[in-house]
């Protein structure tokens, strides 16, 4: 036989073998597999960076008050869903996250679920809190406040003006390890208990965060202003940090592993993401997709809070970051 008919032969016997391992639910390693590689020279993120404005959901949560009560729905509230074709809930890969509207009188029922999750309070007056496990958190303005999984919680409200603040959770992360539960409280809502215990553990006050910023100072390679994180890290799965930047200043393009979200706290700006600027001011919220570069220019002094999967990617041995030279 020549050389050629060999080969032939061996390719005919080859495709046998590759359509009989196919057929024991076994993929050859050595042919071309579907959808490509599966790794990959460097992150390729197939979500999009992405900005949304807390002045434009604000109105729209505000038309839908009198259209919607607290019965009709779980929580009055809209997500910022990544807008990457094929995406119907993320807002980045590990993380979702809402803008949420309470009324004074109203209580958000109280559940429980498997994600961790958390709030940055927006606009909120005296008397707006949240129910952690009995315990009476109240809430104000620039407060982080922690529901960690398993823990039940509802809000309410005692006050005179809507309250408004940013949800945060990592639902798509345990969408996709599947350890999904969540529970309705039995009665609805849980009434806040005397003998709960201290809620300290479960926020960061702003009249606490603030002094830390004041005292901090910013990154020696100007990646980052005046910088504190919030807790060791806050959630297993959330690293969340503040940042406080003065007129005037710009950062180093930054892009790291972790994907990171940001709500402005205060002040105004630009952010280049990847290659495209989004203005901001207060409550709005921008979403950095891993490894991509973005960095910041600020025109009036600014506070972010930035929520990040860091945490998630340190422990796993993931993290990695890189300056734009």
């Amino acid at each position: 036989m020549s050389v050629e008919g060999a080969n032939a032969s061996a390719t005919t016997e080859l495709d046998k073998v590759n359509e009989e391992v196919k057929a024991q639910a076994l993929l050859p390693g050595w042919a071309p597999r579907p959808g490509g590689p599966s790794m990959w020279p460097e992150p390729r993120p197939d979500l999009l960076p992405g900005s949304w404005s807390y002045a434009n959901a604000r109105e729209l949560l505000a038309r839908s008050a009198p259209l919607l009560t607290m019965e009709q729905t779980e929580r009055r509230n809209v997500i910022l869903v990544n807008e990457a074709e094929g995406n119907h809930y993320p807002t980045l890969r590990t993380h979702v996250l809402a803008y949420q509207m309470i009324l004074p009188g109203e209580h958000a029922r109280t559940h429980r679920h498997s994600p961790h999750a958390g709030r940055l309070i927006i606009e909120a007056d005296p008397g707006t809190y949240t129910v952690v496990d009995g315990k009476k958190v109240p809430m104000h303005s620039g407060d982080v406040v922690l529901t960690p999984g398993g823990s039940w919680h509802g809000h309410g409200h005692d006050g005179e003006t809507p309250a408004f603040w940013l949800d945060f959770l990592d639902v798509p992360l345990v969408q996709l390890l599947h350890p999904m539960f969540f529970e309705p409280f039995p009665d609805e809502w849980q009434a806040p208990d005397p003998d709960a215990g201290d809620p300290s553990g479960l926020i960061f006050a702003w009249s606490e965060t603030e002094p830390r910023l004041a005292a901090a100072r910013p990154d020696a390679d100007g990646t980052h202003g005046a910088r504190v994180r919030l807790g060791d890290p806050a959630l297993p799965t959330i690293g969340l940090y503040m940042e406080r930047l003065t007129a005037g200043a710009s950062t180093v393009p930054l892009r790291t592993t972790a994907n990171r979200e940001l709500c402005i706290v205060h002040g105004e700006g630009v952010t280049t993401i990847g290659d495209k600027e989004y203005p901001w001011t207060t409550g709005d919220v921008l979403a950095i997709p891993a490894w991509t570069f973005a960095a910041h220019r600020v025109s009036d002094d600014a506070t972010f809070f930035e929520m990040t999967d860091e945490p998630l990617m340190s422990y796993c041995g993931y993290l990695r970051r890189e300056l734009r030279s």
